[in-house]
């Protein structure tokens, strides 16, 4: 029985397995810096570097798709991608900024609609970090914000088979902008009472 149509296929397929544990090994990495960055933008800190870092490993991933198209649905390369574009755009909007644009991102399409929808919930964590702080004004500011991005994934209603996770990631964004407008309502209600006692004191001290 002939062997050489064996080996070649043994050959691509060794040759594909490799290109998959690189792949594995830059999307990892990427992932561990994004959430590193997202840490520091919590803690309200750039995250330059690290971002910077993590777009090196996004184009060495784009690079790699140049030549190896097959493996743009891999699940650990669009989880890279979307980490990465989770953390510039909560940043981007916790800054008051424009989202940024794809092509600055360097990301796949989906990567960057489901970051997009992954960025409500870092939203929140940003709001209930302001209330806590009792930064109201600020943490309303932010709040619209996040009803201007569900605004946004409202327009996309494609099926799992074209947006993978999509519909249930923008449900889920769904539920935590009213679990924040219920925050920020229970939150103007406090301070209103507090901004009444005050004037009930004041005038019980007059």
């Amino acid at each position: 029985m002939p062997q050489e149509p064996v080996k070649r296929i043994r050959e691509y397929l060794d040759s594909q397995e490799k290109v998959r544990e690189r792949i594995l090994d830059v999307s990892h990495r990427a992932i561990r810096n994004s959430s590193r960055a997202m840490a520091a933008i919590h803690r309200g800190e750039g995250a330059s570097d690290i971002l910077k870092n993590v777009k090196e490993d996004i184009e060495s991933l784009t690079k790699i798709l140049g030549s190896e198209p097959q493996f743009s649905d891999y699940g650990a390369l669009l989880a890279a991608h979307r980490e990465y574009a989770e953390a510039i755009i909560t940043r981007t909007l916790m800054n008051g900024e424009k989202l940024p644009e794809l092509e600055d991102l360097g990301v796949l399409k989906k990567a960057y609609l489901q970051a997009l929808a992954e960025s409500v919930g870092e939203l929140r964590r940003h709001v209930l970090d302001l209330l806590r702080e009792d930064e109201l004004d600020e943490a309303t500011n932010i709040y619209e914000k996040m009803e201007e991005t569900f605004d946004i994934l409202i327009e996309f209603d494609y099926p799992d088979s074209i947006l993978p996770g999509f519909r249930h990631r923008k449900d889920v964004a769904r539920r935590t902008i009213e679990k924040t407008r219920g925050d920020i309502t229970n939150a103007v209600r406090q301070q209103k009472l507090e901004e009444s006692l005050e004037r009930v004191e004041r005038k019980l001290g007059d």
